[in-house]
């Protein structure tokens, strides 16, 4: 006989938008679908965290999903980050500026994606005010998971 009685314990909302809703959030800034403008340890860090705490709140690990950028170098190294994604876009190789660190690459994909947020980790764009500014001006607009412009500029 296989004891379930802890399952119950660990799941407290049934999904995202009742989550917000209890918490007073507003329901037109559910995040369910995230991308991933990073790689390597950061990536998975975030992707292991979110997914713990996704499974401690609503009893499902994939209640948000992850869509991870990578390049043919992460590719061809098996990349964790990329093997935990739900949806891998292919992007350009070589020096950051053509990928990770690349601010319009990552709001178009944000975009085609229809992701809500954008997380961009430590290094590559996650400095850079441009980016969060213009998520914050996309159509729809996409949070990012980090500063706002401005207090990156001051």
């Amino acid at each position: 006989m296989v004891d379930d009685s802890h399952q119950s314990t660990h799941k407290r909302f049934d999904d995202v938008a009742s989550y917000v809703q209890k918490l007073g959030g507003n329901k037109g800034h559910i995040i369910e679908k995230v991308l991933i403008a990073n790689n390597g340890v950061a990536a998975v860090k975030c992707i292991r965290s979110v997914r713990r705490w996704a499974y401690d709140i609503f009893g499902d690990e994939r209640a948000i999903q992850f869509v991870v950028m990578a390049t043919p170098e992460d590719l061809r190294a098996n990349a964790e980050y990329i093997r935990m994604a739900d949806i891998i876009v292919d992007v350009p190789g070589g020096a950051n500026n053509n990928n990770y660190a690349n601010v319009t690459l990552i709001v178009e994909l944000a975009r085609l994606h229809g992701v809500h947020a954008v997380w961009a980790g430590w290094g590559h764009a996650s400095e850079n005010p441009i980016l969060p500014d213009t998520l914050a001006i996309s159509n729809p607009p996409i949070k990012f998971i980090g500063p706002a412009g401005p207090p990156m500029r001051a």
